[in-house]
């Protein structure tokens, strides 16, 4: 008899508002603080608000506080002055010693402005030491992408509503190890360059693995695409599978990577085929085309945007976007309903509009 899963918290879907205080108008601003502390996927999602805000305060100094994990990922974006990051994961008291470390080295400057979007007891915390000029902590809930949420935030600080940047915004030694590294695995540019990330973090975020394999092989065999996929050490079974279901014909990046040359590598892609997660984000946020296909994760707060970008979602399931690791029915319904000519179709649109 199966188990049922343990009760797991999910977010409400109530919107709770931006607050803060606003920047005097004519105020001049020289300085600004964005404060994102974990989760990459969420990181990630800053950097089109990152690439607008360098656009409208070209003259500014945009500095990031985050996790030493995302620090990476902020250190390689060339808008990004400086990153100032501890460790989110410690207990309670080395935590706040090394945020109040931060505190300390972001105090040293002039007063800045405080874009806050984390928006936990301890980012608050760190916008109160740093006595800013004016603020905004994003509404967490509220039932809209965390794009949109983090651009809302923004407009309450006084700034306007800005134009994200979704293009690859990287500096140029993680692009260029990453060209390096697409060179020496056989790239040719001539074929269109598709990745696969069979990377859901649990059985409910995941497409069937074997279905990946048979869309990689209708992407070679049919429209002479080549394949890649890429994640962070130790590798996934599911990515091993892959890598034997393709018979060796994918550029195998698994387990070999920063999260640097990942946003490197996954800019040259044409498209990318993808389950729920950091990866995903690291994609769209670039201007990648993406197929996306979610089971239990809220399309309406993490889908991928822009032009370029569409999915297979739940929410018109009465158990859909339930956020619970395994499924309460007893299967993957919600995913196993999604066809490989489905996704063959929607990523031939987004190819075919590419080259169009």
């Amino acid at each position: 008899m199966r188990q049922m899963p343990a009760s797991f918290p999910v977010p409400p879907f109530i919107p709770e508002g931006v607050i803060g205080v606003q920047l005097q108008r004519g105020a001049a601003l020289d300085r600004v603080v964005l404060i994102r502390l974990h989760a990459l996927g969420d990181t990630a999602i800053t950097f089109p608000v990152v690439g607008a805000l360098r656009r409208r305060l070209p003259g500014s100094r945009l500095e990031v506080v985050t996790d030493i994990r995302s620090a990476p990922l902020f250190r390689a974006h060339r808008d990004v002055d400086a990153v100032h990051a501890f460790d989110t994961r410690l207990s309670k008291f080395p935590k706040a010693a090394g945020l109040l470390r931060v505190a300390w080295a972001l105090r040293a400057g002039p007063r800045p402005v405080v874009l806050n979007l984390q928006r936990d007891h301890w980012s608050l915390l760190l916008s109160r030491l740093l006595a800013p000029r004016a603020w905004t902590g994003f509404d967490r809930f509220a039932p809209r992408t965390a794009l949109t949420r983090y651009l809302d935030a923004v407009e309450e600080l006084g700034l306007g509503r800005l134009e994200p940047a979704l293009e690859p915004r990287l500096r140029p030694e993680p692009r260029q190890e990453a060209d390096a590294r697409l060179r020496a695995a056989g790239l040719d540019p001539a074929r269109p360059l598709v990745c696969l990330n069979p990377a859901g973090g649990w059985e409910t975020k995941q497409w069937p693995i074997e279905r990946y394999i048979e869309l990689g092989r209708r992407l070679r065999d049919e429209m002479g695409c080549q394949l890649m996929t890429l994640c962070a050490a130790p590798v996934p079974p599911r990515f091993r599978a892959l890598r034997v279901g393709l018979s060796g014909r994918l550029m195998d990046f698994a387990g070999t990577t920063t999260p640097a040359v990942a946003l490197g590598l996954i800019s040259r892609a044409r498209l990318i085929v993808t389950d729920d997660s950091g990866l995903m984000h690291f994609a769209w946020v670039q201007g990648v085309p993406t197929v996306a296909l979610f089971g239990a994760s809220r399309s309406a707060w993490s889908r991928p945007e822009g032009p370029g970008s569409t999915g297979f979602y739940s929410e018109d399931l009465s158990c859909g976007a339930c956020l619970q690791p395994v499924c309460n029915r007893g299967d993957t319904f919600c995913l196993e309903r999604v066809s490989v000519d489905e996704v063959m179709a929607a990523a031939l649109r987004l190819l075919r509009r590419e080259t169009g």
